[in-house]
């Protein structure tokens, strides 16, 4: 009699730890109104039960053989029939939340709340055919015992793995990279979308060969390893940044690696356009300010020649065509000097009217070709055919030898200009320990 008393009075209070762990297992704020009306009726519940020593309206014990030995039956009463009311009740209640929960949370949720489902089920349809068969030994509680078991593993510690692998090879496949997986022994055991069509392969055991012949070494044998490679020509050029990394377990053993390959090709182009950008006039499309220190900085003064170059009288065709004819006829220079330097020559505007040409591993001895191509574009710059004001330039040149820096250089360029101009203009004047006069 006293199990039976702390049995049923037990179920009400399981059945309210089973209304709690739902709430918070799925996110559900009971309102205070129905926690209150539930604990009011659960309450009601218990002392009723309790009432039963003094009434016995709730049920009675009967004594019977049961497998050979005594055994003592319970006779349920109109008491025990408002206990099971309330019990299946909130059960009721449970089983509807988890069913909703089921089918509207997503698959990697609702795969932990169906096994929940599922085992509620079947753990009470077990206990009330014990129930309503009267069957002398209640098995139904070892059901019980593997439910609880469940609730606690579904709670803390279950991760849905199959989903899990399955959902990050999706997320895998959509990343941009090309992603290539490899075990131990460098064979590849996985490929994302964007690696298959990188390689064109579908033979998993080919990959290998196919990315070494696609973009050289894939740095095999390196715990970190990264890399770029420039891959064809023309409009058919790509750039790729290449990363390969080891992947270790919990105990730090190598398990295998994996390698990233991702297209940079436009991040690479708009790098360069902007450095173009920064480092070339929008007018003449020559090297501007920033561009030519740039090159003295890199280039070797003790083999190159400079050239500065000033357009002759400019101030005046701005004055008298405007200044958009002025802009086309600085675009003439510019032409002009492309076409009568070499391809490995610099030719930078560096304000105004003003030019600048670097003469990459020329000396002295090329002072009479400088000399020519000068009177050459002076013939050039002076034809009025194509409808700009005629106009010439002048031009000081100085070479550069071991003892003379990027100023220095500048500095004897810059005097033998203004000696070019001091005499007369349209023409060119070379620095050598003095100013000479070139005609």
């Amino acid at each position: 009699m006293l199990g039976s008393y702390i049995y049923f009075v037990g179920m009400d209070f399981a059945m309210l730890a089973l209304l709690h762990f739902t709430g918070v297992y799925c996110t559900i704020e009971w309102p205070r109104k129905i926690r209150l009306i539930i604990l009011t009726i659960v309450g009601i519940d218990i002392l009723q039960l309790l009432a039963n020593t003094l009434f016995g309206h709730a049920f009675a014990l009967e004594e019977i053989t049961a497998y050979g030995v005594p055994y003592f039956r319970l006779v349920p009463l109109l008491g025990q029939t408002f206990h099971r009311v309330v019990d299946y009740g909130i059960l009721a209640a449970v089983l509807v939340v988890f069913l909703i929960k089921t089918i509207r949370s997503p698959r990697i949720n609702s795969e932990r709340y169906s096994v929940i489902l599922a085992t509620i089920v079947f753990t009470s349809a077990w206990e009330t055919i014990y129930i309503f068969s009267r069957t002398p030994v209640d098995r139904s509680m070892i059901g019980f015992g593997v439910f609880g078991l469940l609730v606690f593993f579904f709670s803390l510690y279950y991760r849905p793995l199959r989903l899990l692998d399955s959902m990050l090879a999706t997320v895998a496949s959509e990343i941009p990279d090309a992603l290539f997986f490899f075990d131990v022994n460098d064979h590849c055991i996985w490929v994302n979308k964007h690696g298959g069509e990188l390689v064109g392969c579908s033979n998993l055991d080919l990959v290998p060969q196919c990315l070494e012949s696609l973009l050289g070494s894939i740095g095999k044998g390196n715990e970190s390893w990264n890399d770029q490679r420039i891959i064809g020509s023309g409009e058919k050029i790509r750039s790729y940044v290449i990363e390969r990394r080891v992947v270790k377990d919990d105990r730090e053993r190598n398990i295998g690696s994996f390698l990233s390959v991702r297209d940079n090709t436009n991040d690479q182009k708009l790098l360069r356009q902007e450095i173009y950008n920064a480092t070339h006039d929008a007018l003449t499309e020559l090297y501007n300010r920033a561009g030519y220190e740039l090159l003295l900085a890199n280039l070797k003064m003790e083999s190159t020649t400079m050239l500065i170059i000033d357009v002759d009288a400019f101030k005046h065709v701005n004055d008298q065509y405007g200044h958009e004819t002025g802009d086309h006829v600085l675009q003439k220079v510019a032409k002009t000097l492309i076409h009568f330097f070499r391809t490995e020559d610099y030719i930078c505007r560096t304000g105004g009217d003003e030019f600048v040409i670097l003469l990459v591993h020329s000396g002295e001895a090329q002072i009479d070709e400088i000399r020519r191509r000068i009177t050459q574009i002076n013939k050039v710059l002076r034809d009025g055919t194509d409808g700009l004001p005629p106009v010439s330039v002048s031009a000081g040149v100085a070479c550069g030898d071991n003892t003379t820096g990027a100023t220095e250089l500048f500095n004897r360029a810059d005097q033998a200009l203004y000696e070019t101009k001091r005499n007369g203009k349209c023409g060119m004047t070379f620095w050598v320990n003095r100013v000479e006069r070139i005609v």
